[in-house]
């Protein structure tokens, strides 16, 4: 059984992001009717797949503490864009802008798109 992306009938609120956040997404992510742009890097909305979200792999004991709450902020994200035999990633994110990432394709992508991933970031669908 395959989980897809269910389509948004709103686009996400970009004022639900921080302005660290929004300045990160400005300056990588970019996701309209045409294509979605990540790092620059422009994507037909045909051709996009997959979105998958994994959490960020983080050090245990004192050291893996102080990167992910000093350093980054608790829980990170990777953000993949898969589209033929090429991927789009966003690593190191923030829950708001990977769950910000996944409803902007939800609500943009003209046809359905696989999801894999944790549960919360945006409603699903199985067939």
């Amino acid at each position: 059984m395959t989980v897809y992306l269910q389509r948004l009938k709103v686009a996400p609120n970009p004022e639900a992001l921080t302005p660290g956040e929004a300045r990160y997404v400005h300056d990588h992510f970019d996701a309209y009717a045409g294509e979605v742009i990540v790092n620059r890097q422009p994507i037909p909305w045909d051709a996009v797949e997959t979105v998958e979200v994994a959490r960020a792999a983080r050090a245990t004991g004192p050291a893996g503490w102080v990167v992910r709450h000093l350093v980054h902020g608790n829980e990170r994200f990777h953000v993949g864009l898969y589209f033929g035999t090429q991927e789009a990633v966003l690593p190191n994110v923030t829950l708001n802008v990977a769950r910000y990432i996944v409803q902007a394709v939800a609500y943009h992508a003209p046809s359905p798109v696989a999801y894999k991933g944790p549960d919360g970031f945006s409603p699903l669908k199985e067939t």
